[in-house]
């Protein structure tokens, strides 16, 4: 599904010239070229002003004539397009979206952004080639019904290749069907955390879980994807058979235990889906309700009862500020402070006004989008870079890094002025972005509370009805909530997967020390892709840009062997060696690599194995076509 809208629709001229009024310029200068080719938007004196922050600048900083003069051009440009004037440039060219790209956010952007900008803005959406006319002797099990696994489900689809998707909870969803904790809610903005091609109308700026479950729902019921999918079937093994060309999978449902067969294996487990319970000293002796956030029970009841929550992270924040309220007593236990940035977006419902504006007006819910992904993803990548010269030039990390550690660290002693416990507590002392950016979703303002204790000496054990800190404090408990993250070091962790000659995977990796080449693909493990593998965590923004590239790597990868008639891919050692010693190359070289900073994206031996160093563009770069010299081919028996 494109974004692009189609000429000829009925509007209503007064509701236009309404939507127009709060519009925002910037993406405004953009639907302008592309309905009308003038180049005098993209120029002075429309040149708009660089975003500072996660602000809207809705009138680009421009004075309010020439507002005024953007406004009035775009109602009449969308009035005559609408009454059938074709756009201009329905497609911009690399080099048109270059300039669209600049004029947009008001600062040089490069080209190298152009492919990427133009399948995720829906101007040249993948779709994959039907390959249902061929000879196609492959099946395709996709493990997971998350977000990558329905991707993949999308795009399989429409290549006619036989897959089904195996889903080991009762309903599709993933992490936002197991993720039902008070406050749960997605930190990046929902018109960016979605797919490119199944835009929505969000009713909030940041989505909370029902909503998003809604719309992962809204993607089965659209696609038609409910015949494919098998729900409450757990994946406990899969081995390969070189003799039949296939994986031969263990599955566990409500029947039992039974195998299934299929020539390519995609698993779409997930990061964070095993969760990471502790266990602290006396914790079978506690006679209270034990709870991980992951797995937050129907029927959780904390209203007057005295709680502890052990974590300080995105979920952790999330549920302290939803139960504050209810609980007579909260005692967060902070192992490590992170820090977090203002944003005034978090709670404001989307306004009607901007869907009926992403409806009607060409191409603008394409660069509204677009303005999101710079704002949240690339603005913040070059702060992740350490310099090497830092200490010489008086830095910490480098001149950006220390300019967002100095605004971050205002923001929060503005926050909890008169409080210096707290603001001892609470600052960071690694730099900003070695751990993933938070944002204030009212934290600083519920830890001030006179019921909320925020302790940061550490758990030494839980008595009966009691949390005891490792100084010696007691602190009495009804509650314990776990938000204790996930074990996502250990990728596929519990399932067993053995490739060629019996080779274990997990054995071959080491517990937690999975490699992968772009991610997606080992030696010795021949038709087995993994998505959201190892290092393809992006370096900020939304996952789903990179979910989306490594399925179109995988299913154009798919629709090559079909017609090439090949059997088996197997990818080979050198590039995947290579791969990866330029990856850990680049990862050193990050701030969230840095001696004294304790993270979940390193394995015990200190490796960085969840994050990817490239910016999103570089990646997309590298997914963009697969290569079939990277593997050795099993050609099909004729």
């Amino acid at each position: 599904m494109s974004q692009a809208l189609e000429p000829g629709i009925a509007l209503d001229p007064a509701e236009l010239r309404q939507a127009m009024d709060v519009a925002n310029v910037p993406c405004l200068l953009a639907v302008l070229y592309q309905l009308t080719g003038e180049r005098r938007w993209l120029n002075e004196p429309y040149r708009v002003t660089p975003t500072a922050g996660f602000e809207d600048l809705d009138d680009g900083g421009l004075s309010a004539e020439r507002v005024a003069k953007v406004r009035d051009a775009a109602y009449a440009a969308v009035i005559a397009w609408a009454a059938g004037t074709p756009a201009v440039h329905p497609q911009p060219s690399d080099a048109e979206l270059a300039e669209l790209m600049t004029a947009v956010m008001g600062e040089p952007i490069s080209g190298r952004y152009a492919p990427l900008a133009a399948e995720q803005l829906g101007f040249s959406p993948f779709v994959p080639d039907d390959v249902s006319g061929e000879s196609v002797a492959h099946s395709v099990i996709v493990v997971g019904a998350g977000f990558s696994g329905l991707a993949a489900a999308v795009h399989l689809k429409q290549t006619g290749i036989p897959f089904r998707v195996l889903e080991r909870n009762p309903h599709v969803g993933g992490t936002w069907f197991e993720n039902r904790y008070p406050g749960a809610r997605v930190d990046i903005p929902s018109n960016l955390y979605s797919y490119s091609f199944f835009p929505r109308d969000w009713s909030e700026n940041f989505a909370r879980r029902d909503e998003i479950a809604g719309y992962i729902d809204d993607v089965v019921g659209h696609f038609e994807l409910a015949p494919h999918i098998e729900l409450g079937v757990a994946v406990e093994s899969a081995q390969w058979d070189a003799g039949a060309g296939e994986w031969v999978l263990t599955v566990h449902d409500a029947a039992g235990t039974r195998t299934l067969r299929a020539t390519v294996l995609i698993t779409a487990a997930g990061l964070h889906s095993t969760p990471n319970v502790p266990d602290f000293p006396g914790l079978s002796e506690f006679g209270g309700a034990v709870v991980h956030s992951a797995r937050w029970p129907a029927d959780a009841d904390i209203r007057g009862k005295k709680v502890a929550v052990v974590g300080a992270g995105a979920s952790a924040m999330q549920l302290v500020c939803a139960i504050a309220d209810d609980a007579e007593h909260l005692t967060v236990v902070q192992r490590e402070p992170h820090w977090i940035a203002p944003n005034e977006h978090y709670f404001q419902p989307q306004p009607a006004i901007r869907h009926q504006l992403f409806r009607q007006v060409p191409f603008y819910r394409s660069w509204f989008r677009f303005r999101l992904y710079w704002l949240y993803t690339e603005r913040t990548y070059a702060a992740l870079r350490v310099d090497p010269k830092a200490a010489a030039k008086g830095k910490q990390v480098s001149s950006l890094n220390d300019a967002f550690r100095r605004y971050f660290t205002g923001y929060l002693r503005g926050q909890l002025a008169g409080r210096d416990d707290l603001i001892e507590k609470t600052t960071p002392s690694y730099p900003p972005f070695g751990k993933r950016l938070l944002l204030d979703n009212g934290w600083y303002a519920t830890l001030r509370r006179r019921d909320v204790d925020l302790v940061t000496d550490g758990i030494d054990h839980l008595t009966e009805r009691s949390l005891v800190t490792a100084n010696g404090e007691v602190h009495e408990v009804d509650t314990l909530i776990l938000c204790t993250g996930f074990q996502q070091q250990r990728f596929l962790f519990p399932m067993h997967i053995r490739g060629n000659a019996g080779v274990d995977l997990r054995e071959s990796w080491g517990d937690d020390n999975g490699r992968a080449y772009l991610g997606i693909t080992t030696p010795g493990f021949p038709n087995l892709f993994f998505l959201y593998g190892p290092n393809t965590n992006p370096p900020g923004g939304s996952y789903l840009v990179t979910a989306e590239a490594q399925v179109r790597y995988v299913v154009e990868l798919l629709t090559r062997m079909v017609r090439a008639d090949v059997a088996a891919v197997e990818c080979k050692p050198e590039p995947y060696e290579r791969y990866n010693r330029e990856l850990d190359d680049a990862n050193a070289a990050m701030v969230y690599a840095v001696d004294g900073v304790h993270n979940y994206y390193r394995n015990t031996s200190g490796r960085v194995v969840t994050n990817s160093p490239w910016s999103v563009p570089d990646y997309f770069a590298r997914t963009s076509q697969p290569d079939l010299s990277d593997f050795h081919i099993t050609h099909r028996a004729q």
